[in-house]
């Protein structure tokens, strides 16, 4: 039986495909804009899969010029109609390698090339979405000790591929959300992470050329985006994911067979392990529950705000959150009220690393504690019925303890 994935990867190659046909036979070129001043190179790997490369352009092309953005290509010695489509584009860097030199050594080229003080390593079997660009250039302007950004990174089905990624001490990954409704509450906060793909990883060239940038040790591929964000952690550089960032993803789109693929993981965790064990001893063990292990690098205090639902806009919330967020606190803000949910239009404006749920009634109030047992280190509340609530929740857990 062809699962959901595979389906929708055929369907996505079919109308990928005939998007490529219906530009060859055109005979149009693609044109990309040549800013006067380049704040952001985006580097692109290409080998095959030229129907990918052109969808993955045309999501970029409107954004391009607000961010001042350049293009660079490295072709790996496609043997598709790449090299054709490449004649194609105006506006971009291209390179092109007679062999196949891999993704490590494709990237380190194409950023000795760039001119942007940010560079954006991007696959080419990606779509980027929505201001994408522009919130990953305008938070790293902001914020001078991050080295690096990702984002959501969602895929052909509709769910996620992760949300940020955690690597647990055995030196494996563990993708936060994979699987699950890419737009559910728990994804859509700002958290400091152990690293994020280079599907799509922004960060500063100059920083990039200081690390020496990818390890080519790795070639042709995997773990050298793990090893990167290693390595600016390592250096006391952050690496943070924004949910204002996000992408489609087909994954895998140029990797070998799978026997290839289970080869280069297994030689390559290897060498990660070896490089990083001092590092890895400190990281959770792979049976850290994975709501503990999302926030690896979070040591702040953890509290649970349970406010009244009708209460939610009222400014004693902003007011509340703000000085837990001052006092170096994390936040889960959880509404209580009589409907499900509070409804989009009444979400309030909190800092974006506050985890806001959709709340629910004092009904659920159980499970959501039960699910998240010991997370917090305190509960507020301040409503009556709330607190009562409370008290009942904590008797039962008394009594089956």
């Amino acid at each position: 039986m062809v699962d959901a994935a595979t389906d929708g990867k055929e369907l996505a190659t079919r109308q990928a495909k005939a998007r490529l046909c219906d530009f060859m036979e055109s005979n149009s070129i693609f044109e990309l804009p040549c800013p006067k001043v380049v704040q952001l190179s985006i580097l692109l790997v290409l080998h095959n899969r030229a129907e990918l490369t052109l969808a993955c352009l045309r999501s970029m092309q409107p954004r391009l010029q607000e961010v001042g953005a350049e293009v660079v290509l490295v072709d790996n010695a496609s043997r598709d109609e790449t090299s054709t489509l490449l004649e194609r584009i105006r506006g971009a860097k291209v390179i092109r390698n007679r062999d196949n030199r891999g993704f490590p050594r494709a990237v380190n080229q194409a950023a000795a090339a760039a001119a942007g003080e940010l560079l954006l390593l991007l696959n080419n079997d990606t779509e980027v979405l929505g201001d994408s660009l522009g919130a990953a250039v305008r938070f790293l302007a902001a914020n001078p000790h991050v080295g690096a950004v990702g984002g959501r990174i969602i895929l052909l089905d509709g769910t996620l591929q992760e949300a940020g990624c955690t690597l647990w001490r055995e030196g494996h990954v563990f993708q936060y959300g994979r699987g699950d409704n890419p737009n559910a509450a728990e994804y859509l906060f700002q958290r400091d992470v152990d690293y994020c793909s280079a599907a799509f990883l922004m960060t500063r060239r100059e920083l990039f050329a200081r690390m020496g940038g990818l390890d080519t040790a790795y070639s042709p591929g995997y773990f050298e985006d793990l090893d990167y964000c290693v390595r600016l952690w390592r250096a006391g550089w952050r690496v943070v994911y924004l949910p204002n960032i996000a992408l489609l993803h087909y994954e895998n789109a140029s990797s070998p067979c799978r026997k290839e693929l289970l080869q280069l993981y297994q030689r390559n965790h290897f060498y990660f392990k070896q490089k990083h064990a001092d590092w890895l001893g400190w990281q959770c063990p792979s049976s850290t529950p994975r709501l503990w292990a999302r926030g690896s690098h979070d040591d702040r205090f953890k509290v649970l705000y349970l406010p009244k639902q009708a209460a939610a806009q009222a400014p004693t919330l902003r007011r509340i959150v703000h000085e837990l967020h001052r006092r170096n606190c994390f936040v889960t803000v959880y509404p209580i009220g009589e409907e499900e949910s509070m409804a989009d239009s009444e979400t309030p404006e909190l800092p974006a690393d506050v985890e806001l749920l959709p709340g629910g009634s004092l009904a659920t109030l159980p499970s959501l504690l039960a699910d998240r047992d010991n997370y917090y280190d305190c509960v507020l509340a301040s409503d009556p019925e709330v607190v009562a609530q409370l008290k009942k929740c904590e008797q039962r857990i008394r009594n089956t303890g």
